[in-house]
């Protein structure tokens, strides 16, 4: 017999309504969706990033047995698709972990740190970042919000970002994300970030070691 052709890939819905955790994934993908508009705001003088979508993340394609059984104790699987380690179900238990944790820490936690790194690269990559820039670029913005250090990604990048992000304001994480300064910062970075695509020769010139930055403490 000849190989089977693949199936069409079901939509977030089927996926969700025909999933044992249903729930979860459900109020894990309300979390991001509410998360991505927050970061779509604040990004807006770069571009549009555009609506969030559910299957980017592969939200519900993961059995309900697989999110119920606290995969592992280390929130850090679940950072890149172009890594051997992401599963979907790591970000799903981050996303529930991060709000339930939220009406008492706020962004402070390092659930909120790896759902924003996850977050902010796609959004990077819509708005023309790819590979290392737009994870250095994740990184260095999921830093600002949440105080915490993601070792992904080159640290040159989230460091370079960080520097210009509180160049001009206090070293504080309880910014919002629709402040006029907040968005201008965030447009500054962005082009940084696209003229070191464009040039890596100024890229390399400009970049300087990372310092050693210590995760804020919650």
């Amino acid at each position: 017999g000849g190989g089977e052709f693949p199936l069409p890939m079901p939509t977030l819905e089927e996926l969700v309504r025909g999933s044992d955790a249903s729930d979860e994934i459900t109020r894990a993908a309300e979390t991001a969706r509410g998360e991505w508009e927050n970061i779509r705001g604040s990004l807006s003088l770069c571009g549009d990033a555009g609506e969030f979508r559910g299957e980017d993340f592969m939200l519900g394609i993961i059995s309900g047995d697989a999110i119920t059984r606290n995969p592992v104790g280390s929130p850090t699987k679940s950072v890149s698709l172009h890594s051997p380690t992401y599963y979907p179900m790591y970000l799903v238990a981050n996303l529930l972990a991060f709000s339930e944790k939220f009406p008492e820490k706020g962004y402070g936690t390092v659930e909120a740190l790896y759902v924003y790194v996850e977050l902010v690269a796609k959004a990077a990559a819509r708005l023309g970042l790819e590979g290392n820039l737009a994870m250095g670029f994740a990184c260095g913005y999921s830093n600002a919000r949440t105080g915490w250090v993601a070792e992904k990604g080159l640290a040159e990048h989230a460091a370079a970002f960080r520097e210009m992000f509180f160049s001009q304001r206090p070293e504080r994480h309880d910014w919002d994300f629709h402040w006029t300064s907040v968005r201008r910062d965030l447009r500054k970075i962005y082009d940084a970030f696209v003229l070191w695509r464009d040039r890596p020769d100024v890229r390399f010139e400009e970049l300087k070691p990372a310092a050693v930055v210590k995760p804020f403490i919650v």
